[in-house]
């Protein structure tokens, strides 16, 4: 239990006054025998038991009104996990999941789990955080801020609803930082989350360090307020592509979109959903059936009226509990030419890679190849690339040619790193070229490729891709932090994703893509030109998800600095979550960049996908990535109405009242059953 005024705790010694006096009392008086009274006293031991216990059922309710009052005075506090928590925290740092799940409310109260969250917490802090340090860290800013007012939680920018998606384990990395530097003492920890799985990102190598670093500090408590999901029906609308498409009647908008449904019945029966489409301020609503949790909408075409060439546009679904999942924002220009710059001294691989980036996939969209030899990166035209292809090795951290790879990537560019033929070169990106494996005649068989994204996903029909035909006779092994596409038999990855600060899960989502490719297209070391379906495809994926940062209309994941540092970026449409301010980047909407009246770019702002999937962390789960941390979990629910943290000296005191109304009744004479009589006056 824990106490404001501990201080006054001091004073429960005074419950054994009454003890005390009681045996001061016994020793009051000299005994001296009498025959008279010893047969009085002989008589009265036939009552002696009960007079005893009488005797101290009396002392005991005098001790506990006492200690009743002490406890009282020293204002304890009760309600879910505070009243084990024992005591004051010199720093009290509070971990604020701020995505886009977070906006999840009840339907009946219109509480959402962050304000719910958010009045939990200024009640605990008015309460108890009166002489602590106040911390807070949010998962859209990764800040740490001082408070000084609990009460200005719920106004605060820093707490306001956003569409971003949160990084638990880069939370807790900046909390612990801030409270290295602070040489802070004792500190709670109160993390707020509904245990989403993209959020807390499990498979991330961080949370070994993370363990290790919490169990070590001994002054530390975590709390874990958890807000499950709430059992009702949602619906969830995401744009996953939106580009101009010239027709014969004019120019038209495709549309890919993903309708999903949540809730009990989500998995069987249909349903109608109305969907209102806003183009540049035109607003129509077209109906779709859903049937099952998902509804995948490929090249859904709107037509353009003349002079809607370019815009912005915006679908909407009807109200339901969660709004951040219910608008998703677009935008549409002129593509932009598609280049690719291939940096190689290997002529085969080179113009194996120029031939299948230089083929356009659709009617209206321009592709450009470019080959330079490895020491011409001087010569990369690196504001019009979309792709770039480095075959060398990799250069040492620092040095221009990694800063221009970094910036190039940071800017949300694609690179492909090749296996070069002699040394791997120096560290970049976390990752690192090994030992060449094979060379023999005989392929090494593709064991397995993920299937559901990536450069090796399935087509929009379903329909696989044919890896399975690849041929690989060498292949060189890398190692870092990836995300594996494709293996080969005894475990080889052979295809990879970087996992880059900000990549897949994180906040700041403007990042490109790096990819590892272990081998070449050219005929010793693989038929990926011969067998060259696969080989397209990859190429051109990679080669459209980085065409999305030179084209002047672009969608980005909402996240802390996603819109740069241009003073020119003007909002066109977006939300305005509970009319809270929100900075810039965070909110879901259409924005426009550069000075008005000149060239100006299009950016749509949206919360990353993975906030619409609705698994959760397990239990067991949660015992995984918290196992040997001292943390505690309290499990509240929207619309609760409940406290962290109450006052129940009123308890005390009516404990106290009771005790003495019971030391009261004890202390009443017994009634008398007859009058006894009198032998003096029967002489008379």
């Amino acid at each position: 239990m824990s106490f404001l005024q501990p201080i006054l705790l001091v004073g429960l010694p005074l419950a054994l006054l009454p003890v005390i006096i009681h045996l001061i009392n016994q020793h009051r008086h000299r005994t001296v025998r009498w025959a008279a009274m010893m047969f009085l006293l002989d008589a009265k031991k036939m009552t002696k038991g009960l007079a005893r216990l009488r005797q101290l059922l009396i002392l005991a309710m005098r001790v506990l009104a006492i200690a009743a009052l002490v406890f009282a005075a020293s204002r304890p506090l009760a309600g879910g996990w505070i009243g084990l928590a024992g005591g004051k925290a010199d720093t009290l740092v509070i971990l604020l999941d701020r995505s886009a799940s977070m906006e999840q409310r009840n339907l009946e109260t219109g509480e959402s789990k962050r304000s719910a969250a958010l009045e939990r917490l200024a009640g605990l802090v008015d309460t108890t955080g009166h002489h602590s340090e106040i911390i807070l860290v949010d998962s859209a800013t990764l800040s740490p801020i001082v408070l000084t007012d609990a009460q200005a939680l719920n106004d605060l920018p820093e707490t306001g609803a956003t569409a971003t998606a949160a990084n638990i384990p880069a939370m807790l990395r900046t909390a612990l930082d801030y409270l290295e530097t602070r040489e802070a003492g004792r500190t709670d920890m109160w993390l707020v989350s509904d245990l989403r799985q993209s959020d807390w990102n499990p498979g991330s190598g961080e949370w070994e360090t993370l363990r290790a670093d919490l169990a070590a500090r001994e002054s530390l408590r975590l709390f874990l307020l958890a807000f499950p999901g709430i059992e009702q029906e949602n619906l969830s609308l995401a744009i996953r592509e939106a580009k101009r498409q010239r027709a014969p009647e004019g120019w038209r908008l495709v549309l890919d979109l993903v309708l999903k449904r949540q809730g009990p019945g989500a998995e069987s029966g249909d349903s109608e959903v109305p969907v209102e489409f806003t183009i540049n301020g035109t607003r129509t609503v077209e109906n779709f059936r859903v049937s099952g949790p998902e509804l995948v909408l490929l090249g859904h075409s709107l037509p353009l009226s003349p002079g809607n060439e370019r815009g912005w546009g915006r679908l909407d679904l009807p109200a339901d509990d969660n709004p951040a999942d219910n608008t998703a924002f677009f935008v549409f220009d002129e593509p932009a030419p598609r280049k690719t710059v291939i940096l190689s001294d290997d002529p085969l691989s080179a113009e194996a890679i120029r031939a299948a980036a230089a083929s356009p996939t659709e009617p209206g969209t321009t592709c450009e190849a470019l080959v330079l030899p490895s020491n011409a990166v001087a010569q990369v035209p690196w504001q019009e690339t979309a792709l770039l292809f480095w075959h060398a090795p990799l250069p040492q951290s620092g040095s221009a040619d990694a800063t221009l790879l970094q910036q190039h990537v940071a800017s949300g560019r694609s690179l492909v790193l090749l296996p070069p033929s002699d040394e791997g070169g120096a560290g970049l990106f976390g990752v690192k070229w090994g030992d060449w494996i094979g060379g023999s005649e005989e392929p090494l068989p593709v064991d397995w490729w993920r299937t559901e994204t990536g450069l090796l996903a399935n087509t929009r029909s379903g329909a696989p891709l044919p890896v399975a035909e690849l041929g690989v006779f060498k292949t060189r092994a890398f190692s870092g932090e990836i995300l594996p596409l494709l293996r080969l038999k005894d475990d080889h990855t052979m295809i990879a994703r970087v996992v880059t600060e900000a990549g897949e899960g994180s906040s700041g989502s403007s990042s490109g893509s790096v990819y590892l490719w272990g081998t070449l297209p050219r005929a010793d070391h693989s038929n990926l030109a011969t067998e060259g379906v696969a080989f397209f495809v990859m190429v051109h994926r990679a080669l459209e998800a980085g065409a999305n940062a030179v084209s002047k209309a672009r969608s980005l994941v909402a996240g802390k600095g996603v819109l740069g540092d241009d003073p020119e970026v003007r909002l066109l449409d977006g939300l305005d979550p509970d009319g809270a301010p929100v900075s810039p980047g965070l909110a879901a909407g259409a924005w426009e960049s550069g000075p008005a009246g000149g060239e100006t770019r299009l950016l749509a702002l949206n919360r990353p996908e993975s906030e619409d999937d609705p698994r959760v962390l397990t239990s067991e789960a949660l015992e995984t990535l918290l196992a040997g941390v001292d943390y505690r979990r309290i499990d509240d629910e929207v619309g609760s109405g409940s406290s962290l943290a109450s006052e129940v000296w009123r308890a005390f005191l009516v404990a106290m009242a009771l005790a003495l109304l019971v030391e009261a009744v004890l202390c009443l004479p017994p009634r008398a059953e007859g009058e006894t009589p009198n032998p003096l006056k029967s002489a008379t």
